[in-house]
């Protein structure tokens, strides 16, 4: 199991910065809702609320989830860190979907990589 480096953003920072990060452009008209249930060390629930060209996150959870996204803490902090990709993760059973896999697919563009700056100031 992978774990977080000490360099490495908390995971509350990366969920914090993430409406900073939303791609409105690449969203489009895009009414979702994408679940994140992280396990282990820093884990929790959020959800990305999107509608109306805007994202919000939310600490909690969300029953209807147009898709909720389930794997390690650690493993959601490599996939932002560009350690692996969504992909990867998957195939190799340290990501689990259920619902709508084409947000999951398009979630690398829905949100752009994050910068140290932005993680610093949603500390």
């Amino acid at each position: 199991m992978s774990q977080t480096r000490p360099a490495d953003p908390t995971v509350r920072q990366i969920i914090a910065a993430m409406p900073e990060r939303f791609n409105a452009e690449v969203a489009g008209p895009l009414k979702a809702i994408i679940q994140f249930r992280l396990d282990g060390e820093q884990g929790g629930e959020w959800y990305a609320d999107i509608a109306d060209g805007k994202c919000a996150l939310i600490e909690g959870r969300r029953d209807d989830a147009s898709i909720t996204l389930k794997m390690a803490a650690a493993t959601y902090v490599d996939m932002v860190m560009g350690r692996i990709t969504g992909q990867n993760a998957f195939f190799t059973r340290k990501l689990t979907y259920k619902g709508d896999i084409s947000l999951a697919i398009r979630l690398h563009k829905l949100f752009r990589p994050p910068e140290a700056a932005e993680l610093e100031a949603s500390a």
